[in-house]
């Protein structure tokens, strides 16, 4: 009896390795690094195309939805991040509150104080750590521009830190994660007295956590600051 003849279409592996790194590419939404396989995606997928037609292989489909995967999630995950980052970066600050960068004002012992001087009276939004210290719900603390020890009662650097002064019946419970603080910026009163206490503060503060980078500008918005 004879045997029919099975017709079998070889399919290109281009195509398969394209299909594979589109579908890795909509994981880019969650891990921004996948998005770069889009590019390979992309790459594969077309050089799968070429020789489909040149070899008569099959798979079309197969690159074409690796090319679709790789060009779509390769754009819209990047984008994605990008709006998700300004979305956060935008709410560490209250509105009308000027970013500074904490960390590159306190750096210089000489020209800090000169530059807070310029800031006084101004509403201003710093990104740092609250000193570590015994006590829950704090209404006043020191914060600084660096992740301090652990260990209660360190006393840092007075040039180095600000006050933070909570408006009056309002607490915040002190953790050990960055946080963002918008405040009005006047001379601390008790530095008068005390050499160890920071030379400025930060009135009727509100806190709030710190979801982007230290001491990084928005994206998109940039202009400066924390």
């Amino acid at each position: 009896m004879a045997q029919a003849d099975l017709n079998y279409t070889p399919v290109a592996p281009q195509a398969v390795l394209s299909l594979m790194l589109g579908v890795s590419c909509t994981l880019g939404l969650f891990f921004p690094w996948l998005a770069l396989l889009a590019i390979p995606g992309l790459v594969l997928g077309l050089l799968a195309l070429k020789s489909i037609s040149h070899y008569e292989l099959s798979g079309h489909q197969l690159a074409r939805r690796g090319i679709q995967l790789s060009l779509l999630f390769g754009v819209l995950a990047p984008v994605w991040h990008l709006t998700w980052y300004e979305i956060r970066f935008h709410s560490e600050a209250l509105p009308g509150y000027k970013r500074l960068d904490f960390a590159a004002i306190a750096k210089n012992r000489e020209t800090s104080p000169k530059k807070w001087e310029t800031l006084i009276g101004q509403q201003v939004c710093l990104k740092g750590y609250a000193v570590p210290r015994k006590g829950g719900h704090l209404s006043l603390f020191r914060m600084s521009d660096q992740m301090l020890p652990s260990s209660f009662g360190s006393q840092p650097d007075p040039q180095k830190t600000i006050m933070v002064q909570l408006p009056k019946g309002k607490t915040w419970e002190w953790q050990h994660q960055p946080i963002a603080v918008s405040g009005t910026l006047v001379r601390n009163p008790d530095a008068e007295d005390d050499p160890d206490a920071p030379r400025f503060l930060l009135k009727q503060s509100t806190v709030l956590p710190a979801l982007t980078s230290d001491h990084f500008r928005g994206p998109i918005s940039g202009g400066g600051g924390c």
